[in-house]
């Protein structure tokens, strides 16, 4: 063939070849803005759906809207698992196990896997509560050996080491697992020392549950003699002693209980 007919043809070739690919037009380029809208926002509503959570505040309260002042359609409480249908900036939506949906706090809420529980538990030292689970987050209470709480939630799987409680006086807070018992060693002691009666008056010199003298009931604060105090209050004050001079203060009874 000659040089000037290749050359031709070769030029034909390319013109070809890019008047095809100009006529190409990309899918999406040639879809309405309409549908482009609708995949965008679908994939923005797949993105910002899905998960759990758990509550962490007690009767958190779920709105109709996403706005906080919108009407209050539920109140979960503690360790209730929510299922997440789409996120705000500082709010999620969820439905609650029993169908209910509403828009929550995300401070109300933890990724944390919780399960709602309840009953009486003892610290079996002093504690401080912590506001959040973890254990370095803001404390907010501090409680004594043996004091009284209910169990509010705790958590479950690879952590469960953190409980939250509701201590005497109303405060709430997290603290170990591994910080309570079923035991209640006031319990045990009192009944020891007085069985258990906070009237005990045995003319020698010792009153109430726990055995004070009257110098040892005023030296923790008490006033007046213990006996003319309730169970509580009377606690209260033998968490002191104990606190301050341990348990050597009940000899016979806590040695009997295998407290020291």
């Amino acid at each position: 063939m000659p040089r000037s007919i290749a050359r031709r043809s070769v030029v034909a070739a390319v013109a070809g070849a890019l008047v095809t690919s100009a006529l190409v037009v990309p899918a999406a380029a040639s879809a309405s803005p309409a549908s482009a809208s609708a995949v965008t926002q679908s994939v923005r509503t797949a993105a910002g759906s899905g998960g759990v959570r758990w509550v962490k505040w007690n009767k958190a309260p779920l709105t109709k809207t996403a706005s906080s002042r919108s009407r209050i359609v539920a109140r979960p409480d503690d360790g209730t698992r929510l299922r997440v249908l789409d996120r705000g900036t500082h709010r999620l939506k969820v439905r609650t196990p029993a169908g209910r949906v509403g828009w929550v706090s995300k401070n109300a809420v933890t990724a944390t896997r919780l399960k709602d529980v309840s009953g009486t538990r003892y610290t079996t030292g002093k504690v401080t509560l912590t506001k959040d689970i973890g254990s370095r987050s803001k404390k907010v209470k501090k409680a004594r050996l043996g004091t009284k709480v209910t169990v509010l939630a705790r958590t479950i799987g690879r952590d469960s080491n953190r409980v939250k409680v509701r201590a005497p006086g109303g405060r709430t807070g997290w603290i170990s697992t591994s910080r309570i018992s079923k035991r209640n060693v006031w319990g045990q002691l009192a009944r020891c020392e007085s069985g258990g009666n906070p009237r005990t008056n045995t003319g020698n010199g010792f009153y109430g549950m726990y055995q004070f003298t009257g110098r040892t009931w005023h030296a923790v604060g008490g006033k007046g003699l213990p006996h003319r105090h309730g169970k509580s209050e009377q606690t209260k004050r033998a968490q002191i002693l104990q606190d301050r001079a341990g348990w050597g203060q009940w000899p016979h009874c806590t040695r009997k209980l295998g407290l020291r």
